[in-house]
């Protein structure tokens, strides 16, 4: 008997011990945060029990839409809409561009930023005075219906780089949402080597959704003015950006997002390395004339040539690994030109100067040589020898040499008008 009172004894005093606890964690156990009658204002809640406040406010809503939309999880398996035939307002607030990168070979932009978004569910509404709070903090997209936006290879690319991640969800008593739509995406580019090296791309991509694509309606609120670049880290300087609605594939009823960045590339340093070495050239194609003789002319006029072939191996050096395509830029165009007038100016010359080596019995007409004189004095200061223009000497070589002179510096004078000329219209 003695053992089984004590037997007795010490299961009574566990089961005392079981009910204590148990009543005592029911007791703190309070899945509706009644607690809060007490309360008047949320400033009044340490944080770590406003969390709980917000967890039981947000499991309240849970169970009042299960019950609504007569389906478990409705809130977050459940568009917010339950008349058929009605839409949801989806309001563009913002798209922020915060990075971007551009693959050269493969044309392609890839662009890091995110979209404000707001919308309307009336399953997020709440008595403002019952739980004292205005906001409630989504910790998860997971916890709640958010519509489906995505990349449009997002379904049908198996390798696609493109991604999109709700942040931020916060929900407000009236049952406003706003959310931060974080995205990478890689955009195909239309590229334009005119102006290279500071070419430019003109690159788009698309947003849209899948399941619900008749169901989603889109207002740009914000949007219509561009993207918004003020903290963009980025060697691209955007010079065009613009956000619009369009259908998708066609489809008059489906909306989409079209996003489009017009980026020029910032490459002043790299201007200036391919422009000077055939600035240079053309420098001593202008003012070869003045180094005097013939030969220090064609000498001067080889050396800008060698000069322009060493500064266009440069200029292909840099080039892109796929060509410019059917464009021919501009630098490439004034690269040629200024080689082919050097070539011409060279050949010219030379020819001139060999002719001008021909000894020569009969005299010039007398008015030939003394506009030949006139030319050489105020054209320009190169001169192949003192002329005689006396006419009393048998070998005439040297008033034709003077002629010859004068040609060449006209042609030098012409050379330089269609040279300016050119390049002028070439770059502007």
């Amino acid at each position: 008997m003695q053992i089984d009172h004590l037997f007795f004894t010490f299961h009574f005093f566990h089961l005392l011990i079981f009910f204590t606890l148990f009543y005592q964690t029911t007791a703190q156990f309070d899945p509706d945060c009644k607690w809060r009658d007490n309360v008047t204002s949320v400033d009044e809640i340490a944080h770590h029990k406003y969390q709980v406040l917000e967890d039981c406010l947000y499991y309240k809503l849970s169970r009042d839409a299960d019950k609504l939309q007569n389906k478990g999880n409705a809130l977050m398996l459940l568009p917010p809409t339950v008349a058929a035939g009605e839409t949801l307002d989806l309001e563009v607030m913002d798209v922020v561009l915060r990075q971007l990168w551009i693959n050269e070979v493969f044309k392609e932009m890839n662009m890091n930023g995110f979209i404000n978004l707001s919308w309307k569910d009336r399953r997020l509404r709440w008595d403002l005075g019952d739980y004292k709070t205005d906001n409630l903090n989504i910790k998860s997209f997971g916890k709640i219906w958010v519509p489906d936006i995505n990349s449009e290879k997002y379904q049908t690319a198996s390798s696609s780089s493109d991604y999109t991640a709700y942040q931020g969800i916060n929900a407000k008593y009236t049952g406003n949402l706003t959310a931060r739509l974080e995205f990478r995406m890689q955009a195909e580019c239309e590229v334009d080597y005119s102006d290279f090296p500071n070419d430019i791309k003109h690159c788009c991509f698309n947003l849209r959704s899948t399941l619900f694509k008749y169901y989603i309606k889109y207002f740009l609120i914000g949007a219509q003015n561009g993207l918004n670049v003020e903290n963009l880290r980025s060697n691209w300087h955007i010079v065009d950006s613009w956000v619009k609605k369009t259908n998708q594939d066609g489809d008059i009823k489906a909306e989409q997002l079209e996003i489009c960045v017009t980026a020029r590339r910032k490459s002043s340093t790299l201007s200036i390395e391919l422009l000077i070495p055939v600035t240079v050239s053309a420098l001593l194609l202008i003012i070869a004339p003045f180094f005097g003789k013939f030969k220090e002319q064609v000498n001067v006029k080889m050396f800008s040539l060698l000069i322009q072939f060493l500064a266009f191996q440069l200029l292909v050096n840099k080039t892109p690994q796929v060509g410019f395509g059917e464009h021919v830029p501009k630098i490439y165009l004034f690269y040629a030109f200024t080689l082919s007038m050097t070539v011409i100016s060279l050949i010219l010359t030379v020819i001139i100067a060999a002719v001008g080596r021909v000894q020569r019995k009969v005299p010039p007409a007398h008015r030939y040589t003394l506009l030949a004189n006139v030319l050489n004095a105020n054209i320009c200061c190169g001169m192949e020898e003192t002329p005689n223009t006396d006419g009393t000497s048998k070998d005439s070589s040297s008033d034709w040499l003077q002629i010859h002179v004068a040609v060449n510096n006209l042609i030098s004078l012409l050379v330089l008008i269609i040279y300016v000329i050119g390049a002028i219209v070439i770059i502007f």
